[in-house]
């Protein structure tokens, strides 16, 4: 009720909720730089749990438990960090290489297309690629990847604290909701889906980097070790990740292998993702947190604009804890449903 105790109208109670939602997201917009490293320490706190778990039933203490998952995941970003340096500098310097074979093929078209009475102009391929800014662009990614590398402390120390405190808190929520509580049961059902639900999508990120990585290796497809840890990671953004992982091994087959390579390359790529998604994924998260794929879509849209490139890549986790949120209550439980992909529950 309002201050003079009549009952708001359903548009009007509709528009101060609206209100009230547009306001959130704009102070979470405008905060992206302090909630954003959070939303990522939380991420990585799910992944590590099931590991943090295992220590502790094993006899090791709390805290030091949660210092070697934090050790062993600095250990994991040194090593990515410096993989990726290394193979990016090895693919900068072999961009003459790659830049005269495409320029032998492209002559080999030409003669092909003066054979049938078609004499297009002498095309060199350098005369379209500017190496300065290619270079350029590799030393923005550097100084990007330094610049992460300092945030990341900021995030290993939140994951240490996250894996800490998530016990207490759990038990303060218990506490205070009450154990048979209906809230604090669908509230524990929600995070442990929740933490399934990205510990599975790691596990296919994984076949899915892994199944192109060995490929394009037995395919020999130059760098193929990098362009498999890139699907992975990329595989994190549903549709989209996976078609921009592959675009630079498609150009490098084409170059290496001509137009056959390249199909060959698009082929696996797609099989590898149609089996990972429609068939290890379903069996391994069930349907209790599937979205339709326009809500997929959009979602990675819509938190993109929001937490920038955080937000692409933990759309899903973000989209599927709004939903298992709005299915909290019977009033907003509707709003959940229609995220939903439509199946009927059993």
């Amino acid at each position: 009720m309002d201050m003079t105790g009549e009952r708001l109208s359903p548009p009007a109670r509709i528009a101060i909720v609206g209100a009230a939602v547009v306001i959130v997201l704009a102070g979470l917009q405008a905060a992206t730089s302090i909630i954003g490293p959070l939303l990522v320490a939380v991420f990585f706190a799910m992944i590590t749990a099931p590991v943090m778990t295992w220590l502790t039933r094993r006899g090791v203490p709390p805290v030091l438990a949660a210092g070697m998952v934090v050790v062993g995941l600095i250990g994991v970003l040194t090593g990515v960090i410096a993989f990726l340096g290394a193979a990016l500098t090895g693919f900068v310097r072999s961009l003459p290489q790659y830049q005269a074979s495409l320029d032998e093929q492209i002559a080999v078209f030409q003669s092909l297309l003066s054979e049938y009475g078609i004499t297009p102009g002498v095309i060199q391929i350098g005369d379209y690629i500017d190496q300065g800014f290619v270079f350029q662009q590799v030393a923005g990614i550097a100084r990007q990847v330094g610049s992460i590398t300092v945030d990341a402390f900021i995030v290993f120390v939140g994951i240490g604290f996250l894996l800490l405190e998530a016990p207490r808190i759990a038990a303060v929520i218990r506490q205070r909701l009450g154990a048979e509580s209906s809230p604090y049961r669908h509230l524990a059902q929600s995070g442990r889906l929740l933490i399934d639900y990205v510990v599975v999508r790691t596990k296919v990120n994984l076949i899915t980097g892994v199944g192109t990585g060995l490929f394009l290796a037995v395919l020999g497809v130059d760098f193929a070790v990098l362009w498999g840890f890139i699907a992975f990671v990329l595989s994190y953004v549903p549709y989209i990740g996976l078609v921009v992982a592959a675009i630079p091994p498609t150009l490098l087959a084409l170059i290496e292998f001509g137009p056959a390579g390249a199909v060959a390359v698009i082929a696996a790529v797609a099989l590898i993702d149609a089996a990972a998604e429609n068939l290890v994924l379903p069996r391994m998260a069930g349907r209790d947190l599937n979205l339709s794929p326009f809500v997929v879509l959009f979602s990675v849209v819509f938190w993109g604009l929001i937490f920038g490139a955080v937000g692409v890549f933990l759309a899903i986790p973000l989209t599927i804890a709004v939903k298992l949120f709005l299915e909290s209550w019977d009033e907003t439980r509707w709003i959940g449903e229609l995220l939903g992909a439509g199946e009927q529950r059993r």
